[in-house]
């Protein structure tokens, strides 16, 4: 007889298999997700770059939380693995939906609707699909897991919003130019805010081991990875001078 449990477990498992399906056509096909840099305005209908950043990822939070009360039925008690994971979870996505999209220094660029729309629909599903095993606490049990993950992914999110930070500092108000990042990790890889994010969700996976856990780790580096391949080569495009003995994603690897 197959356990509420396994049912879950094989939906993580084609989950993945969705997502491996993805990076190869993001990245063997060379396939460029038409916004930030790489906007292009024939995908459709476009919305503001700001606003299609908010409602693409406060889908994720709010997913987690249903799926974790559902499964919880609303009681609330879990395992310190399970509750350090919602908490992880969710300070991520205030920084990614409340706090980045809105200190965008350029506010008339604007993103495909159908960009938005994909991408509420992957976190819909990545976001309820971990609230639900979090919620039942179906995670491997172990406290060194636990804080080696708490440790990666504080790592993770202090690059990522570093990253971010000198990003967008790097054009005063009203600027719409493009510059070449010099400083911290930008001096090794291309992408070091993306970089960051894979180390935090890393460290999630770590925190709370799942079937849920890792589809959503393959799918950070389904989605991050061929981004960071068009971040690279958009500014060897652009810039004649930029560092060619930069490295895409991870340093010294790739």
């Amino acid at each position: 007889m197959v356990t509420q449990q396994q049912t879950f477990e094989n939906i993580g498992w084609l989950w993945i298999i969705i997502a491996l399906i993805t990076f190869c056509v993001l990245f063997f096909g060379k396939v460029t997700a038409p916004f930030g840099r790489h906007t292009r305005a024939d995908w459709g209908p476009m919305i503001a770059n700001s606003w299609g950043w908010f409602w693409m990822e406060i889908i994720s939070p709010l997913g987690l939380w249903i799926g974790f009360y559902i499964a919880n039925d609303g009681v609330f008690t879990v395992s310190i693995q399970a509750l350090i994971g919602m908490i992880a979870w969710t300070v991520h996505y205030i920084n990614r939906t409340f706090i980045f999209p809105f200190r965008m220094p350029n506010k008339k660029k604007k993103m495909p609707v159908i960009i938005m729309g994909s991408a509420i629909f992957f976190n819909s599903i990545n976001g309820t699909l971990n609230g639900y095993f979090l919620g039942h606490d179906w995670v491997f049990q172990s406290d060194y897991l636990m804080y080696l993950g708490i440790l990666l992914f504080s790592i993770g999110m202090y690059i990522n919003i570093k990253a971010d930070n000198i990003l967008l500092g790097l054009r005063k108000p009203g600027e719409t130019h493009y510059v070449i990042p010099n400083k911290f990790l930008f001096k090794k890889i291309c992408s070091p805010n993306l970089f960051g994010e894979i180390i935090e969700w890393v460290g999630f996976l770590c925190i709370a081991p799942s079937v849920a856990s890792l589809s959503f780790l393959i799918w950070t580096l389904a989605n991050l990875m061929p981004r960071a391949r068009d971040h690279y080569n958009w500014y060897i495009k652009k810039f004649v001078d930029y560092p060619k003995d930069r490295f895409v994603l991870f340093p010294f690897i790739w």
